[in-house]
């Protein structure tokens, strides 16, 4: 047994060691912001309560949002050549919402109480659905994981029951997860005051939700061809074009929805007349939305594994830049003041990130949650074939 362990541990590719450590210190970091509370370790004040813990837990959920677009193609819509993504997509998932909780958990004040939100609810807080449905949808995520986790283990007898349950299970997850995509935006729909007018919208919550479904087919996309180079195993090339097919509708509509809200609220004009915030608002547009929709709508970008990741990165960047744009850089100071993340802020969010990272690639590698997939082995080099082909055969 401990032959066996030290082998694992010297056989892991050294990239895990690397982000192991990075999340250690991060979580050390987290474990004295704990200790020593909000105002030492932070740069929140009331006039910014929230500041980059926030805004990475709304890109993260956006990302995120490719389990539960994937499961509605695939369990509610029947899109079955897709099914291989499921189990990448969900872990991604899940741990994409793990990471939010566990964020959410050091920008509490009261951390010791977040108890309270289930317990003792708030019924008049926008954010009591929003706290809801993350808590509910993954433990929904962590369900549709765990035929993976229990395959190969004494615990597999349980399979036959929690597959029968899949299907609806999954259907209440798309239900929660399309609630609270939306239900994000929301909440920025009561700062009018603060949110600056070219993000500013009542259809925010649509905004978000299309966002985030193009988000997440981008992150299945770019996971595909990552766990392709890392551990040689990917989708076929047909299934991400399938997908990427999907993406310049998507943008689409959510740019037609954008400039034709701009132009019935009259505010075109502040396209070019804001200063730092039109240049921020065509910075999200043409990395996230118009460069990608000319890339996606070629079928020889689909069909490339190096075209599609790029494309499927610029939307990421795009959304990723949205939600920075609304929870921080698009907010108005309050008497002049500004907001800069205090170093042990951005310490502890690098640490949780680089814990995912480490969890996945782990995950990935004793669980089987690319058996699916297609198995990719690299090709030998010409020259090695070469030297082949003109070496004697044996019998000679």
């Amino acid at each position: 047994m401990l032959r066996k362990l030290v082998h694992e541990l010297t056989t892991l590719p050294k990239y895990i060691y690397v982000f192991a450590a990075i999340t250690a210190f991060g979580l050390s970091i987290g474990i004295y912001r704990m200790y020593a509370g909000l105002g030492v370790t932070t740069n929140l004040s009331k006039a910014f309560p929230w500041g980059i813990w926030i805004s990475f837990d709304l890109a993260t959920v956006a990302l995120s949002g490719g389990a539960f677009t994937l499961a509605a193609l695939v369990y509610v819509l029947h899109f079955e050549s897709l099914h291989a993504a499921v189990r990448p997509t969900v872990l991604a998932g899940l741990l994409g919402y793990s990471s939010v909780l566990v964020i959410l958990l050091f920008d509490l004040g009261r951390w010791d109480r977040f108890y309270n939100v289930f317990f003792h609810p708030n019924f008049s807080s926008a954010l009591l659905e929003v706290s809801w449905c993350i808590a509910a949808y993954s433990s929904i995520l962590f369900y549709e994981l765990s035929p993976v986790l229990l395959e190969n283990s004494r615990w597999r007898r349980f399979l036959p029951v929690i597959k029968k349950y899949t299907i609806p299970i999954v259907i209440a997850g798309v239900t929660l997860s399309t609630m609270h995509q939306s239900s994000l935006g929301t909440m920025f729909v009561i700062m009018s005051p603060r949110l600056h007018p070219l993000w500013y919208s009542m259809i925010l919550p649509i905004f978000f939700l299309v966002s985030s479904l193009a988000a997440g087919i981008s992150l299945v996309i770019a996971g595909a061809t990552i766990s392709y180079w890392l551990f040689g195993r990917s989708l076929k090339i047909k299934i991400l074009a399938k997908l990427g097919w999907f993406l310049p509708w998507l943008l689409s509509f959510y740019l037609v929805l954008k400039f034709g809200e701009l132009l019935i609220a009259g505010e075109l004009d502040l396209l070019f007349s804001s200063g730092t915030y039109s240049v921020l608002f065509w910075a999200e547009l043409i990395i996230g939305f118009f460069i990608p929709i000319g890339l996606f709508a070629l079928k020889r970008v689909r069909t490339s594994r190096k075209a599609s990741l790029f494309g499927a990165l610029m939307i990421m960047a795009g959304v990723i830049l949205n939600r920075f744009d609304v929870t921080w850089f698009g907010m108005n100071p309050v008497d002049g003041e500004t907001y800069a993340p205090h170093w042990m802020e951005v310490a502890i969010l690098v640490g949780v990130v680089a814990g995912i990272i480490t969890v996945y690639s782990l995950v990935a590698r004793y669980f089987p949650i690319y058996e699916e997939t297609e198995l990719y082995r690299p090709e030998r080099p010409v020259n090695e074939l070469s030297r082949l082909e003109r070496a004697p055969a044996s019998g000679d």
